[in-house]
């Protein structure tokens, strides 16, 4: 077990709760129109999920990962455990529900740009409850890393979370129930822009910010694409620039392994500033390649981009 300056001990760096999916992606010259075909250029299939990507880029860059999900018992389940296991995920805790389906999507990618649009099916495998879950489990671990797939289980595991001091990377795309109760019990929500529009319905980023710090939280950070990320603390706003990498083959999974980074920097005890450097040169490694996971990197390369 590795120690942390609190002196507490855990078997995990990061456990992660949340979405778990498969995913077929696809590059492709331009968009076609309505009833339309459209050669792709390239075709994979791998792993994919907010929570489950950003679990899979703290195993490649070599901590120790948990992930606690749900997943149905058919071909796409099996898929999404083998690849978690391939990158030395520990998935005891990945219920496989029978009769069920697993979530996919098909994700298809601007060969231009790298920028992507993504059509994706929640599968019959449903959510976890409160009650369905390991507090002993999930609290075993320097960091905890949730999205919002299983809303209402993820507001209880938060509030588990700051009751025994665990620190919490929250990552949260579109607005639903559980929300204030979230971001108020989350010590690091990382939220896009987009988000934080919404969600505070403030008319611009830095006045979103500060609205969200003002709910309990020990840091906020809103990425903003190509223009970085803002981290809004009670000393201030620190600017990170997004940091360039070419070619830029494909963003999905950017932000998924941005938060997955950055929980990972949490448990190596980083300072704010090294963390978000670190995160925003995992995520723009990520880019190298199509798909979420297959362009995330080692810490070495990690170490060698950032010389």
């Amino acid at each position: 077990m590795r120690a942390i300056s609190a002196g507490r001990t855990a078997t995990f760096d990061v456990c992660a709760l949340g979405c778990c999916c498969w995913d077929y992606l696809g590059i492709i010259p331009r968009y076609p129109a309505l009833d339309e075909k459209v050669a792709m250029s390239e075709l994979s299939m791998q792993g994919g999920g907010q929570a489950g990507t950003g679990i899979a880029a703290v195993a490649r860059l070599g901590g120790r990962a948990a992930i606690i999900g749900r997943i149905g018992d058919d071909e796409f389940g099996r898929h999404i455990r083998e690849s978690f296991e391939a990158d030395g995920v520990d998935t005891r805790w990945l219920a496989a529900v029978p009769g069920a389906t697993s979530q996919f999507a098909f994700c298809a990618i601007d060969q231009a740009s790298g920028q992507r649009t993504i059509f994706y099916i929640h599968g019959t495998k449903g959510k976890f409850a409160p009650e369905d879950l390991d507090c002993a489990a999930l609290l075993d671990c320097h960091c905890l890393l949730v999205d919002g797939h299983h809303n209402v289980a993820a507001a209880a595991v938060v509030r588990w979370a700051r009751e025994a001091g665990v620190p919490v990377v929250l990552d949260l795309e579109r607005p639903q129930e559980e929300d204030e109760a979230l971001v108020s019990g989350a010590s690091h929500p990382v939220v896009p822009e987009r988000f934080a529009l919404e969600f505070t319905g403030e008319g611009d980023v830095e006045a979103a910010g500060r609205a969200m710090l003002a709910l309990g939280p020990e840091v906020v950070v809103i990425t903003r694409g190509p223009e970085g990320c803002l981290a809004f603390t009670a000393e201030g706003v620190i600017h990170q620039p997004a940091l360039p990498v070419a070619p830029i083959v494909d963003t999905t999974g950017a932000g998924d392994v941005f938060h997955g980074a950055f929980a990972y920097g949490i448990a190596l005890g980083y300072e704010l500033r090294e963390n978000l450097r670190f995160a925003s040169a995992v995520a723009a490694l990520k880019c190298r390649a199509l798909g979420g996971r297959a362009g995330i990197p080692t810490m070495a390369e990690v170490r060698e981009f950032l010389r």
